[in-house]
Formats: C-alpha cells, structure tokens, sequence
C-alpha cells in the first residue's frame, strides 16, 4: 500500500516526537510514502507564519527532502472538477485545498493519511486513514 500525507499528519509528524504518525511511517520503506505541492503550500505557510520561520524553515526542508512529491496538474485538475461537482450536487462540498489533495491521492491511487477524517470520508472513492487514532 501507498500513503498520501495530509498537512495534519505532517505536522504532528514534525511537532512531536512520539506522535504516532511517526512510528507509522518508520513501518514502511521511503517509497510508499508521499506528499503533495499542495500539503507543501500549507506547510510553508505555516512556518512562514510561525514563531521562528528560519528555524522552522530549515526543519521542513529537512522533514521534504525525504519524500516524494506530486503536483497538483492536468490530471489533478479534471479529477477535482468532478469530484466537486458530485460533491455540489449532494449538498457536501469540502475545502479547496482538501479536495486538491483528495485528487492527488485518486491520480496515484494512494491512501491518505489524515485526522480530518469528517471532510474527507465526504470524498467517493478515496481511501483514508487515521494514523493519530491507533
């Protein structure tokens, strides 16, 4: 299996050093795990919006380094288009930058790891997991 990491899982990852997310990802070889440009936005513009941006900057960089990145392109684009217009019709929109990231995780066929389980078990097809509640 192959694992998407929403911007929480990074975080808790990056904040806590006996956060499950961590013994998680330790279970698997580098190449079943990954991160997207759009995780990556969130992420810099929480450390630009922190406290200590040089120090946070320099931890961040280290943490995407180790991880494969997918962008957000083409195909991204036309699965997000449809997803939101099933999710308009029923009345269950998510947040913009979910639903890139849900369309990521369908393009590759990743699992993605998130504690935002409410906005995303919205999303027909995509297969989540919440690493924080094991």
């Amino acid at each position: 299996m192959r694992y998407l990491l929403d911007t929480n899982a990074c975080i808790s990852y990056l904040n806590n050093p006996l956060s499950p997310i961590r013994f998680r990802i330790s279970q698997f070889q580098p190449s079943a795990i990954f991160i997207c440009s759009v995780v990556k936005a969130e992420l810099f513009y929480g450390v630009y919006n922190s406290g200590n941006p040089k120090k946070n900057i320099d931890r961040l960089n280290i943490f995407l380094k180790q991880i494969q990145s997918f962008p957000f392109d083409d195909d991204a684009a036309l699965i997000f288009g449809d997803v939101r217009a099933q999710l308009a019709r029923i009345g269950r929109p998510i947040g913009p930058y979910d639903l890139q990231i849900a369309a990521i995780a369908l393009q590759h066929k990743l699992t993605l790891v998130t504690h935002n389980m409410t906005e995303f078990n919205r999303v027909p097809a995509l297969s989540c997991e919440d690493w924080e509640n094991e």
